[in-house]
Formats: C-alpha cells, sequence, structure tokens
C-alpha cells in the first residue's frame, strides 16, 4: 500500500499539467487505500456480542394448591437490571367439569376463562407471587375442576402469552377448623388442647378430619410444630421461650376421596389464634443439703449447686430461734449471692444461730427455704 501511494505521487510531479487534471482520483484512491490501512493495521475487530438477554416474559411453573376455602396460586417472577417494565399481572380462571378433557388450546381457554384479577404491586426483586382465590364450599357444584393461567403485561400494554396450565378439582368436604383451642403453661411444656370439628364446609356431617397441624407465629415468622400430622386434639410445646409473644392456630386435615394418605390431605381454615407470652413462676428446688461448720468465730456455710439452668443466685437467712417466724429472719446478704458457699463473721463466740438458704431464679422466683441449719459460734 505504502510502495503505490509513493509511485502514484511520483508520477503526478513527472507528468506536469496533464497529470494535474487527474490529480483528484489519485486523491480519492490515496484516500480509500489510507482508510483500509487504518482499519487492517489498528486491530482487529471481534465477532459481534449476542444481546443480553431480558428475563423471560412467559411464566411456566405456575401452580395452585387447596388450603381450606381458598385455592392458592404460586409461581416465580425473575427480576433482573435488563428486566422487561411490567404494568401488571393477570390471572384468569377457567370453571370446567373435572370429566373434561384436560388439554385445551389457548385460543379456547382464552375464549372460556374470565379474568380474576389483575396484579399491580410488582417487585423489583426475584419474588415469588401468590394469589388466593376464594372458594365458595357450600355451593352444590361439585366435580368441578379450576384451570389458570397467568400473562404478563408491560409497560406498553402488551401482554405475552399465558403461561402452563395449573388445574385442581377442589374438595368440597372439608373440615370445619377446629374450636376451643386452650393452652394450660407448665414449667417445661406448654400443653395445647381444641376441639374437633363435627361437620364440613359444604354443611355434610361427620366432619372430614384425619389429623391435624399445628402452628406458631412469633413476630413475622410461622413454624409448624409437629413433624408429622397429629393424630389426637392435644400437643406439648416444649421448644418455647420464657418472655417471648406466640399466636397459636390449629387446622384440620380432610382426606381425599379414595385417598387414606395423610400426606396428600387438604388443610382446613385456621382455628382463631390464640395468643400466649409464656411467663415463669416456677420457682427452683429448695438447696440441698445445707451443711454448717464453725472455727474462728465464724460460721461457713455450704451447699450444692442447683442444677436449673436459669439459677441466678441464691438468699442466707439467719435468726437466733427455730420457731421465729419465716417473715421475721434476716436476710443476711444485700445482693443474690452467686457461690454456693457463705461466711457469716458477724456471730459472737457461743451462740447459736440458725440458717435457711433459698435459690433464686433469673425472674424473681424464689425456692422454698432450706431445711434449717444450727450452729453455735466456736473460737
Amino acid at each position: 500500500m505504502k510502495t503505490s501511494v509513493v509511485t502514484s505521487s511520483k508520477g503526478s510531479r513527472e507528468s506536469g499539467v496533464g497529470n494535474r487534471a487527474k490529480k483528484p482520483l489519485f486523491a480519492t484512491v490515496y484516500c480509500l487505500l489510507s482508510t483500509v490501512y487504518f482499519l487492517t493495521g489498528c486491530g482487529k475487530i471481534g465477532d459481534p456480542l449476542p444481546p443480553i438477554p431480558r428475563a423471560p416474559l412467559v411464566i411456566e411453573e405456575l401452580q395452585v394448591a387447596q388450603q381450606g376455602t381458598e385455592l392458592i396460586l404460586s409461581f416465580p417472577l425473575v427480576r433482573t437490571a435488563r428486566a422487561t417494565k411490567l404494568q401488571r399481572i393477570e390471572v384468569y380462571r377457567l370453571i370446567e367439569s373435572a370429566s373434561d378433557p384436560q388439554g385445551v388450546t389457548v385460543e379456547t381457554f382464552s375464549a372460556r376463562a374470565n379474568l380474576v384479577t389483575s396484579i399491580e404491586q410488582i417487585p423489583d426483586k426475584t419474588s415469588t407471587i401468590t394469589f388466593r382465590d376464594a372458594l365458595d364450599l357450600k355451593s352444590n357444584a361439585r366435580n368441578l375442576r379450576y384451570r389458570y393461567a397467568v400473562r404478563l403485561v408491560n409497560q406498553a400494554g402488551q401482554a405475552a402469552d399465558f403461561s402452563n396450565y395449573a388445574m385442581i378439582v377442589p374438595l368440597f368436604d372439608l373440615a370445619l377448623p377446629p374450636t376451643g383451642l386452650n393452652i394450660a403453661q407448665q414449667e417445661r411444656q406448654i400443653d395445647l388442647i381444641w376441639i374437633a370439628p363435627t361437620a364440613n364446609e359444604s354443611g355434610t356431617a361427620p366432619a372430614n378430619v384425619a389429623g391435624y397441624n399445628l402452628y406458631r407465629r412469633s413476630g413475622n415468622a410461622v413454624v409448624k410444630l409437629n413433624a408429622q400430622p397429629l393424630t389426637e386434639p392435644r400437643f406439648s410445646d416444649r421448644s418455647f421461650a420464657f418472655g417471648a409473644e406466640y399466636q397459636y392456630t390449629v387446622r384440620a386435615l380432610s382426606l381425599l376421596p379414595g385417598s387414606a394418605s395423610l400426606a396428600s390431605a387438604i388443610e382446613s381454615n385456621e382455628s382463631a389464634p390464640l395468643a400466649h407470652s409464656p411467663k415463669d413462676t416456677f420457682p427452683p428446688v429448695a438447696p440441698n443439703p445445707v451443711t454448717i461448720a464453725s472455727i474462728g468465730g465464724i460460721v461457713s456455710l455450704f451447699w450444692p449447686l442447683n442444677q436449673e439452668p436459669d439459677v441466678a443466685g441464691y438468699n442466707i437467712y439467719r435468726a437466733e430461734s427455730a420457731q421465729t417466724p419465716l417473715s421475721q429472719w434476716v436476710k443476711l446478704n444485700t445482693q443474690l449471692h452467686k457461690t454456693a458457699s457463705f461466711r457469716d463473721e458477724r456471730v459472737q463466740v457461743g451462740k447459736e444461730y440458725f440458717y435457711q438458704v433459698t435459690a433464686v431464679d433469673v425472674y424473681g422466683n424464689e425456692s422454698l427455704r432450706s431445711e434449717t441449719k444450727s450452729e453455735t459460734v466456736n473460737p
């Protein structure tokens, strides 16, 4: 390229005026060649990169499940920095006979389904979207299949394709929720009992009850307390903490027609919630045994440490007669005594004193008095 340019320039100088008329053509060729040189000599242009993919607009993991008198739809919604801006999520429902073919074309579904709701409060981050569709189990319409689909609509008003179909045949003979939930606080457990339902949401009887699930709410956290379905209307909660704020609810479990498995049972609506804040009103056991000795004008007491983990310390009481009323015994420690021994130096040699010891927990519960021990002060 460089040699060609030089030659062209030299030829123009030798040819005089005649060649000067062709100079614009050579200049054009020179410019084109220079451009080619610049493009080829300054680095290779790489292969074009594919565009960064946007989050898909079509939902493919729609699910539906029955809980009580509601059908709960759920699906994951993926949100990325390049996700399409959404205006709403449309939820469609088609109620059909349970004997109808399960295969339905998009055109048929679109023509027959009803728009149930439009969800416009859409999270900016990836999350699971849920929608609860109320059921009327008191109607006589049975053996119906509920078919759902959702679709996303962007801010330009353009609707994406429908999601996969989520289908369910609701259980109409679903037990009413349990009633009469009651609590008895024990030191190491909370005993809960409730009354079993006697009828179903549909109005039929007896109640379709095969078991129960018990739930405990603390703040925004809800946990199911039973690892396996409960077969009796009672449960003991041993995982509680004193001072916490709890709310308990229980749901009955109803079997599907022809099924004997609790794994596929449907939960009823929840019972009326019962709030409970466990309070520790249970004192420790009295220290035992207490031993006593005196030497050098001092009385020393010893006892084993209490085994309760919430014991905060001990109180030591003294009297000059075993018949002294308990209210008149003198407490020797101004603050809780932390160790399992005590030295009483405020005594008189040759005089007999009587002692009792109690344990106190972190909630201020004081044990009964220990057995009374007496000692005559030795010099």
